[in-house]
């Protein structure tokens, strides 16, 4: 498969983002947009697969909504300054590996996940029918009424929302906050994509949805967004507590501890598939390094709020002196879990791939699913021929 292969495909994206978007037809797309954004290929999985995932992403999210669940977090919330706002948070996805047989296994879950947007433009591009059928990207706004709602706000026709992002326009999605800024706008909404920094200085949005990566809040730069949040005065979503609730990297290493799902009293079935599902994952720190050290040929290292594959190493190939680095920062030990590779035959050649599979959800609902396609140890957009790619469920 050639490069004016790559290019058509990526022509026949961008054209059917202008056919359907006003916002999008006067930006120039095609600088924007990375040539390795979407692959030309598709990843084919059995339908087992797709319920597999939404199983274990309503058990999760049930389990959020415990009591005793959240009860053993609240010396740490206090610690954080944290409360219940009442909302969730939009366009979540869980990230998944498969296993020689099929079964998902949790990678991280991400409360600011960006391309589902531009997911559903990709399937509707290659005329690929979508994972789940009754899903459309109104469904998001809808989301965010009830986002609102669950916080005990109005929902108007004129209401004010912001997307907001550190310099949002130089992003290498910026075309998504374009495509959901008229999404907005359809409904009445007086949308805006706003710079983090520049809030409230000449607009006091009711909604923001956050695609921001200081989760916490602790640069003091969003001091007044963290502090309208905290007073309840706007619906932030993505918001600190959701994230330190489901989608923080020390869940991942409190779930995966023994008899972690006994104490909250789950049925055996969904406790049976959580653990299953979720890698034994393990704080770094001073005491344990030596332990760390010799198991580290079976785990992959990340720091735990970071974001994308920032500062990833596999065990196997990190050097003393850099792993003596990261027992200064915040760091998580999980279980390698290799990715799963799908091969392709081309004109030119076999090609393999690595893939994961991203996918949405908004509380327990699974939305869409895509799957990224990557070279090398861990998922970019650098790939010739890989990117974000349709999952096919048969």
């Amino acid at each position: 498969m050639n490069s004016e292969c790559v290019s058509k495909i990526k022509a026949e994206f961008i054209a059917e983002l202008r056919l359907a978007y006003n916002d999008l037809k006067n930006h120039p797309l095609e600088d924007i947009l990375s040539d390795n954004l979407i692959s030309p290929f598709d990843v084919q999985l059995p339908a087992a697969v797709l319920k597999q995932a939404q199983d274990i992403i309503s058990i999760l999210f049930n389990m959020r909504e415990k009591k005793n669940y959240q009860a053993r977090y609240q010396d740490f919330l206090i610690k954080k300054g944290l409360k219940d706002p009442g909302n969730k948070s939009i366009a979540m996805s869980y990230d998944f590996h498969l296993d020689e047989n099929h079964n998902l296994k949790l990678i991280e879950v991400n409360t600011n996940a960006g391309f589902m947007a531009l997911g559903h433009e990709m399937y509707k591009a290659k005329k690929i029918p979508l994972p789940v059928s009754d899903f459309s990207l109104n469904e998001i706004a809808e989301n965010i009424e009830s986002e609102m709602s669950l916080q005990g706000k109005s929902i108007h026709k004129d209401m004010k929302i912001a997307i907001i992002d550190k310099n949002p326009s130089e992003q290498g999605l910026y075309p998504e906050f374009l495509l959901y800024n008229e999404i907005f706008k359809s409904r009445g909404w007086n949308s805006r994509i706003i710079d983090y920094r520049d809030l409230f200085k000449d607009f006091d949005p009711e909604f923001i949805y956050n695609r921001h990566t200081d989760f916490y809040l602790t640069d003091p730069e969003v001091g007044p967004l963290r502090q309208k949040f905290i007073n309840g005065e706007i619906c932030l979503s993505p918001n600190p507590f959701e994230y330190f609730m489901i989608a923080d990297k020390q869940r991942l290493i409190d779930w995966s501890q023994n008899g972690f799902f006994d104490l909250l009293e789950m049925p055996a079935a969904e406790k049976n598939l959580l653990e299953s599902s979720i890698p034994k994952s393990y704080d770094v720190s001073v005491g344990n390094a030596d332990q760390i050290w010799s198991m580290r040929k079976k785990l992959f290292l990340k720091p735990k709020n970071a974001f994308g594959s920032k500062q990833s190493y596999r065990g196997a190939s990190i050097s003393r002196k850099t792993f003596d680095e990261l027992i200064k920062e915040e760091t998580i030990a999980q279980e390698y879990i290799p990715a799963p590779e799908v091969t392709y035959e081309d004109p030119g050649g076999s090609m393999t791939f690595k893939y994961d599979l991203r996918c949405y959800a908004y509380q327990g609902r699974l939305q869409l699913v895509v799957a990224r396609l990557y070279q090398g140890q861990v998922t970019n957009l650098r790939t010739p021929l890989g990117g974000f790619a349709c999952v096919k469920f048969i």
